[in-house]
């Protein structure tokens, strides 16, 4: 097989997303992206008692660049970044919440 028919062959992101839609898939995306926001939730708790932590710093950031990424737009018709806003209002009455 060349090339061209390689290229021809993958379906882009978004499509293989809708075909995502009707099975076991979209409850496997709602987790992740659950489990992203419980750990974003968790570990800025964390950092709030123990700022030096840099592992969970870097966890935290991981998330964060998750949140923003294309392929949270390829598990969600979410806006990430507006998520990531809201997340950290409603962590923001929580000392040293950036």
């Amino acid at each position: 097989m060349n090339r061209s028919e390689i290229c021809s062959c993958v379906e882009p992101v978004y499509e293989k997303r809708s075909a995502m839609l009707g099975s076991g898939w979209r409850a496997l995306a709602d987790a992740i992206i659950l489990q992203a926001t419980d750990d974003y939730r968790r570990l800025t708790r964390r950092l709030i008692k123990h700022p030096d932590e840099l592992d969970k710093t870097s966890e935290k950031r991981l998330i964060e660049r998750f949140l923003c990424s294309t392929w949270f737009g390829v598990l969600s018709d979410l806006d990430g970044r507006r998520l990531l806003r809201d997340l950290k209002a409603d962590l923001g009455g929580m000392e040293g919440v950036q």
